[in-house]
Formats: structure tokens, C-alpha cells, sequence
């Protein structure tokens, strides 16, 4: 009856030995970069955005409908005998939701060693969602990395992107600042308040060290997962992942307002932004350009 499960039972087993690792930022803020290079590393299994938090929400969906019928039918049909069925508690969800995810990472492991990979991890712009649920039952002994760019920067490249698929109105532009910078600063404080308490399990890194300086701070990053980080081995990450091999040959600074690795530049946001634009972000973004360290 089962056994294509069976089938992968193994390689699940394997899959739940490993630590985990979740890359988080804003969307656009150099998170794919990041993922690639840890991705890159041979104790790393990190392929990329599983769109974990979509299949989640619906199987937490399913669950609780799951329950309501479970009630509904102890109440109702086998009433004299009691509880017949059991409805699943938060701790059988949140197993659920692993083992789709531990699924998924099963599906393919693009030729990845295994036996060679301490850590499996996924990257998305979407955890500082319902962040508790994935730190605390989800994910709840994993290493967060959560890359953070300048806002300003973000909402331009989004902006791009966005006029890229088709679906952005220039005319709208202040108004997108507006909203972007609301989100982007609220998010970034919950992912600061989220590991407070737990800041052993938290790394925080600019997009501008990273981009300016990436053989450093990567080495730190390596470091606060406790993998291997030796000079070599950093320098070929970070060559195989420069901005000219992911690009296809551009060097950083030549833009390609068609590819998703538009220019790979900080602070470009100087020359979109005008003197409305510029006092939009930083007000609605509630001094969080400051705490950062930008300049406003």
C-alpha cells in the first residue's frame, strides 16, 4: 500500500539526520546570491526557494478542516461511544508540514553528496511571516541567516522586476515607496525581535559588506554555522558565484534591466530616487534606515 513511501524512507531518514539552515530577507535584497553560495559549499544542501509557506498554509488549512469533521463525527455519529477519532494537535501538524518539506528536499538533491552535507536549508523571502511558528515548530532548532539590504535599493530593483513581468505603473512610483517602505521596515524588525531571545540561532549580515567584501563576510557566515571556511574554499565560492558568471559575462555596474541579475550594484536607488521619493521612504519607514547604520 505504501510503498512508494517506502521507497523513500531512507533518504528521508537522512534528510531528518541533518541540521537546518533558513535564509531570510526582503525580496530582491541579494537572498538568491547567498543561497547560491551556501548552496555552492559541500556540507550545504541549499537548492533554492521551496515555496515552503504555500503548501504549509494549506495543509494547516487541511488539518483544522480535518478536525472539524473529526469533532463533527464524535459528536454526531459516534456519539455513544465517545471519541472515535482523534483530531491532530499542533505537534502532528508541524510533523506534517516536515515531512512534506523533508519530501520535497528528497525529490531531487541535483546531484548533491548527502553524505557530505551537514546542513539542508531553503531560502525565502517570506519567513518573517508567522515567524514563531516557524522558528519555535517548524524549524525549530534551525540556524536563521537574515540578509538585510537597504530598503531604498530593494524597492528599486522590485520596481524593475516588477516593469520586467509587465505589472508596474511608473506613475504609481511614490506610492509603491510608500508601501514598499512600510513592509520591508516592518519585516526586518520582526525578524530582529524574533531572535532576541534566541540569538544563537541568528546572523545578521548587510548586502552591502557582503557585496563589497564577500570572502569576509561569507567566512563569518561559515563561521556561525561551524563548517568548513578555510581561504580556498571561500575564494571558490564566491568566484563561482561573482555577479560576471551569474550574469552571463556582465561585470557589476553593466545593466540589464531584462535579466534578473539587473546591475548587482549598492546604492542605486540615488539614481531613481527623487527628493519626494527619498523623504517618502525614510518617513514611512519609521527611522529604520538609521538603525541600520544608513545614511539617510
Amino acid at each position: 500500500m505504501l510503498d512508494q513511501l517506502s521507497e523513500k524512507l531512507d533518504l528521508l531518514r537522512e534528510i531528518a539526520a541533518k541540521e537546518t539552515l533558513v535564509v531570510a530577507g526582503a525580496a530582491k535584497s541579494g537572498t538568491t546570491w547567498l543561497q547560491r553560495m551556501l548552496n555552492t559549499h559541500p556540507e550545504i544542501y541549499c537548492p533554492g526557494e521551496g515555496k515552503f509557506r504555500e503548501f504549509a498554509l494549506g495543509f494547516v488549512n487541511a488539518a483544522n478542516d480535518y478536525n472539524k469533521h473529526v469533532v463533527y463525527t464524535n459528536q454526531v455519529v459516534y456519539k455513544e461511544g465517545g471519541s472515535f477519532y482523534r483530531p491532530w494537535g499542533d505537534d502532528n501538524i508541524a510533523a506534517g508540514i516536515q515531512f512534506l518539506i523533508a519530501l520535497s528536499w528528497a525529490t531531487s538533491t541535483h546531484g548533491k553528496d548527502l553524505s557530505r552535507v551537514r546542513y539542508i536549508g531553503d531560502k525565502d523571502t517570506q519567513y518573517a511571516d508567522n515567524i514563531e511558528v516557524w522558528r519555535d515548530q517548524v524549524f525549530k532548532d534551525a540556524r536563521f541567516i537574515h540578509l538585510i539590504r537597504d530598503g531604498r535599493d530593494s524597492a528599486v530593483s522590485i520596481a524593475f522586476h516588477k516593469k520586467r513581468a509587465g505589472n508596474f505603473d511608473e506613475a504609481d512610483f511614490h506610492k509603491f515607496v510608500e508601501s514598499y517602505a512600510r513592509g520591508w521596515a516592518n519585516r526586518v524588525r520582526i525578524m530582529r525581535e524574533a531572535f532576541a531571545s534566541c540569538p544563537e540561532r541568528y546572523h545578521e549580515v548587510r548586502y552591502e559588506d557582503l557585496l563589497s567584501e564577500p570572502a569576509s563576510y561569507l567566512g563569518n557566515i561559515l563561521g556561525f554555522l561551524g563548517v568548513e571556511a578555510t581561504p580556498e574554499l571561500i575564494a571558490r565560492i564566491v568566484e563561482e558565484n561573482s555577479f560576471r558568471k551569474l550574469s552571463g559575462g556582465r561585470e557589476s555596474g553593466e545593466e540589464n534591466q531584462d535579466s534578473f541579475y539587473r546591475k548587482g550594484v549598492a546604492g542605486d536607488w540615488q539614481t531613481h530616487f527623487d527628493e519626494q521619493a527619498r523623504r517618502i521612504f525614510s518617513d514611512a519607514s519609521g527611522g529604520m534606515l538609521a538603525d541600520l547604520g544608513y545614511d539617510t
